[in-house]
């Protein structure tokens, strides 16, 4: 009887012991992070989360959940482990020995253009007899960019044929052959004289040859992100920051320099989007970035007032494309005004099959219907 209550007398003095124990030390050189192992993907691309938890103490972690939160437009394979509402809250369980380091890498879609973080992660631990419940917050910075992708070739194609065409005619001076700037893939807008034939047959790829202009170019894209009445069409505000990005992926890819003027406004510093005109590599990516950072929750200003804000200051004439859903007679009236002083500018439209023009307000404008399949 004795030997009994002196080992139950141990036992519960064990018990009590390691529960002091854990619920004093188990944070000590417990160290965990969750990273972007991409800084930026393309819509629809695949990314990966990085998770580590490092038990550098002599004090092993039976089972820790690690949790954080996660924007839903992010899309986990399977995504059993996750609740899912407004956001995503990721959970997964782990069991650490002492020193122990355990890392997990977790595949992702990122399913939406736009600008996610991650800045912290909750861990809940327990003692060796799963009794006690050890909370502690661990704060973590991590970014990632998912860029627009591009859009339908095809689609495309005809309005960006119509605009070189109108930005040929204006030329003042022309493309020098001798200034040589380059060779690229050949795309589809590409004129067969380009053609680096001579290349193309030891690379096994059309390649075209690159020149510098003696005089310099430019397109203002202008992106209106403004509601019209009571109806969001988020999808085709969406499209329209895709038409953005492959209009001055492809005009950049011709030396020609690109500017852009939208109402939309940046997620961290709520400000409204303005790039100044350039080009080369860094521009495009400059861009895409940028418009990855937009945020359609923001409220717009009107943009029939960013159109005569441009009237007002612009000293130069650049040709001028809008991408505009809204159909506002006002934002007509200022565009319109615009196309006076650059001729061949267009609009164009993104719209669902139902949806009617209405562009009776803007005659000196060029506009191209663009459609969106609706769901």
């Amino acid at each position: 009887m004795t030997v009994l209550l002196f080992t139950g007398l141990c036992a519960g003095l064990l018990y009590l012991l390691q529960g002091w124990l854990y619920e004093y030390f188990w944070k000590k050189n417990l160290s965990a992070d969750v990273v972007f192992m991409e800084r930026a993907i393309v819509e629809g691309e695949t990314g990966r989360i990085q998770e580590t938890i490092i038990n550098a103490k002599l004090l092993p972690l039976p089972m820790v959940r690690v949790k954080f939160e996660i924007d839903r437009r992010l899309r986990f394979e399977g995504e059993g482990n996750l609740s899912v509402s407004d956001k995503c809250y990721k959970n997964d369980i782990f069991s650490i020995m002492l020193y122990q380091k355990i890392t997990r890498t977790i595949p992702f879609q990122g399913t939406k253009r736009g600008y996610y973080s991650i800045d912290q992660m909750d861990l809940v631990s327990t003692d060796l007899f799963m009794k006690a419940t050890l909370v502690g917050i661990w704060s973590v910075y991590t970014r990632l960019l998912v860029y627009p992708r591009g859009v339908d070739t095809k689609q495309l194609l005809i309005p960006y044929r119509k605009m070189m065409g109108t930005l040929l005619t204006r030329r003042s001076s022309y493309e020098d052959p001798f200034e040589f700037r380059g060779v690229r893939a050949y795309q589809p807008f590409d004129s067969m004289r380009d053609v680096n034939w001579k290349l193309s047959a030891k690379t096994g790829e059309l390649k075209v040859n690159m020149h510098d202009y003696t005089a310099r170019q430019e397109v203002l894209l202008l992106l209106n992100l403004e509601t019209e009445a009571m109806l969001e069409y988020e999808e085709l505000k969406e499209e329209s920051i895709r038409i953005i990005n492959s209009l001055a992926e492809w005009f950049l890819a011709q030396g020609i320099a690109v500017g852009l003027l939208s109402n939309g406004r940046d997620i961290e510093t709520k400000e409204e989007l303005y790039i100044v005109s350039g080009s080369g590599k860094n521009h495009i990516g400059y861009i895409r970035e940028q418009l990855a950072r937009l945020d359609l929750s923001q409220e717009c200003r009107e943009y029939g007032t960013v159109l005569k804000e441009q009237l007002e200051e612009q000293k130069e004439e650049p040709l001028y494309i809008l991408v505009s859903t809204s159909q506002r007679e006002n934002i007509q009236q200022e565009f319109d005004k615009l196309c006076k002083k650059s001729k061949g500018s267009m609009w164009i439209l993104p719209l669902y099959p139902d949806m009617k023009e209405r562009l009776s307000h803007c005659p000196f404008a060029e506009y191209y219907r663009w459609e969106v399949e609706d769901g």
